[in-house]
């Protein structure tokens, strides 16, 4: 009887392994199983890791370093003028400009030969836009200098605006316009005025040619030195 009752549990035992072999549970227990060591190993932490890692942002800083855009920008130019007078025909003259940029702070320095020698420095606040080779809008003030060919020398600060829009990647059109305050009294008086510019440009890499038409209506003591003229230049970005 014990010995029958024995074979049974022993087939019953059997039959259940049979059973659990063939059947889905034991596919379910051993996807968990894996699953969790995967689970396990995902979250480890390690020293190889993290040396891994580190060299990955590594590369990752250099790469940005290269491809950044320098905060530093640079542009020297010239052009050359012609320009009326009030009753007078087309005159010549010329003018260099140089600049540098920080970032969104810049200095400018020209240099105008004209009837009247010209310097202007000018700081510069750029509001809008990445850089000066771009679409942007910029604020500035500074100082004028003019010196009349009989030596009376006026010195007008100055307020403008400007800005260059690009139309395409390598064509725009820029423009600006600056107010001068009353200057330093001169031997002819005090000299205000306004004046504006207005043209086009194409780049040609880290080279731009461009075209302008220019004004300046002002006057000293009843004297009008106003002027329209166009101008043809280049500058070099770098």
């Amino acid at each position: 009887m014990r010995s029958f009752q024995f074979k049974k549990t022993f087939i019953c035992i059997i039959g259940l392994s049979i059973i659990f072999q063939t059947s889905p549970v034991k596919a379910d227990v051993f996807t968990f199983i894996v699953d969790k060591q995967e689970e396990k190993k995902q979250s480890r932490w390690s020293l190889a890791d993290w040396l891994d890692q580190r060299d990955r942002m590594r590369m990752m800083d250099l790469w940005l370093a290269l491809h950044s855009p320098s905060p530093y920008e640079f542009y020297i130019g010239g052009e050359y003028r012609l320009y009326q007078l009030e009753g007078t025909g087309n005159q010549p003259g010329s003018r260099f400009i140089a600049a540098a940029y920080a970032s969104i702070f810049g200095l400018e320095f020209q240099y105008q030969n004209e009837d009247l020698k010209r310097w202007l420095l000018a700081f510069k606040l750029r509001i809008f836009g990445y850089h000066a080779q771009g679409t942007n809008i910029t604020l500035e003030g500074g100082v004028r200098t003019s010196l009349l060919a009989n030596d009376p020398s006026f010195r007008n600060p100055f307020a403008g605006i400007w800005s260059s829009i690009y139309i395409l990647k390598f064509f725009g059109i820029d423009g600006g316009y600056r107010y001068y305050f009353d200057s330093t009294p001169s031997q002819i008086g005090v000299l205000s005025g306004s004046g504006f510019e207005v043209g086009a440009f194409i780049d040609f890499s880290f080279i731009r040619l461009y075209g302008s038409y220019y004004g300046n209506s002002q006057r000293a003591n009843g004297v009008d030195l106003s002027r329209t003229g166009v101008a043809m230049g280049t500058k070099i970005f770098f």
